[in-house]
């Protein structure tokens, strides 16, 4: 009985050491956001919906993300997560959930 007893406290013990260790770094660490955009249509208009501006257009990833030297679009969809699917994507791959576009993970989310 004691063995068991001894053990929990060691560690505990340990596990009270490794967070005071990395308490820290824990608590010095910045939260990172993402600067400021705005959402663009493929012809790289601006989407406002708050004056409704380009309101009924979709957004376009690239235009969006690509041309604003924040993230290399091409680059990105070149990933194997990025095309894993895309050669088996067909608009009616699943009727009951017609989000779904393929058994990748493309047009899943």
């Amino acid at each position: 009985m004691a063995g068991k007893s001894y053990r929990r406290w060691a560690f505990l013990g340990m596990a009270l050491a490794l967070g005071l260790m990395l308490a820290p770094g824990i608590v010095s660490a910045k939260i990172q956001t993402h600067a400021p955009f705005e959402l663009k249509t493929e012809d790289g208009k601006i989407i406002n919906p708050l004056t409704g501006e380009n309101a009924d257009q979709p957004y376009s990833p690239r235009q969006t993300c690509g041309t604003s030297n924040c993230h290399n679009y091409d680059q990105i969809t070149k990933g194997y997560h990025f095309q894993q699917g895309w050669d088996r994507v067909k608009d009616d791959y699943n009727k009951q959930k017609p989000w779904v576009l393929s058994d990748g993970m493309m047009g899943k989310f």
